[in-house]
């Protein structure tokens, strides 16, 4: 029984309250996230996306600050007002990155205001929101809808003509899952069509785990993308890009 409803809840989240975003830019855009943020995605992965005069989008849970997760050490506070002041984008991914699928409303809730209060102590902005796991469901939407801009899903897709701002799907970006050669046509392919594409991971590290990429890896993504002429922005920057060119 609790999988149907899961199953059936699952289901409304993907099908309502939607947020439709049209897509009419001149140029597609490309994403880069980090999720939980461990500290080698906040240090050279942000050092490689600087280094191409571009920012990212990392989404933080408060509660692994300071911490280890999965043998990588996560980020520091100094670290994260230090990725605010380089312009990098910082985003909510729960306190405890709670599984919003299983989890009840009230849980989701508390667990949420916990990170708003975290970010808040720190003076740092919060826009977005990304579902730890990329589980999600309608009522955990429903609160996504009701403290953030836009809410990042997983879903292995790229994004054309338009996207609902609540579920926006994302790519892994993991060592070995892609070859390089699959990796540049996804890139053209939404360069060509002008879509979007977001991709996500966890550690840049030169010998990642199942989870995270190796900086080559990402300095190649990074590189294809404004090679191949799109715009590579946060996800919250890439959202007011597409709205001002519905608008213009």
């Amino acid at each position: 029984m609790q999988s149907l409803i899961r199953r059936i809840s699952r289901f409304a989240a993907r099908h309502f309250a939607k947020s439709w975003l049209p897509f009419h830019a001149p140029r597609g855009v490309v994403s880069f996230s980090f999720d939980d943020v461990p500290l080698s995605a906040c240090e050279q992965g942000a050092a490689l996306l600087e280094k191409h005069g571009v920012r990212g989008t990392f989404f933080v849970c408060g509660g692994l600050t300071d911490h280890t997760e999965q043998g990588q050490q996560c980020h520091s506070e100094d670290i994260l007002q230090q990725l605010h002041l380089a312009g990098h984008e910082l985003g909510c991914h729960t306190f405890s990155h709670t599984h919003c699928e299983r989890a009840d409303r009230d849980q989701i809730q508390t667990d949420l205001l916990r990170n708003q209060d975290f970010f808040k102590r720190l003076q740092l902005p919060l826009s977005g929101f990304a579902f730890p796991f990329g589980a999600y469901s309608f009522a955990s939407k429903l609160l996504a809808r009701s403290h953030f801009g836009y809410a990042r899903i997983t879903g292995n897709r790229t994004m054309f003509n338009g996207a609902d701002v609540y579920a926006l799907p994302a790519m892994a970006l993991y060592e070995g899952k892609m070859t390089q050669q699959a990796l540049q046509a996804l890139i053209q392919d939404v360069a060509h069509r002008k879509g979007w594409l977001v991709f996500y991971t966890h550690e840049v590290t030169h010998q990642p785990g199942q989870w995270g990429a190796t900086p080559e890896l990402l300095r190649f993504c990074i590189a294809e993308a404004i090679s191949a002429g799109c715009e590579v922005k946060t996800i919250r920057d890439a959202i007011l890009y597409f709205e001002q060119a519905r608008r213009s």
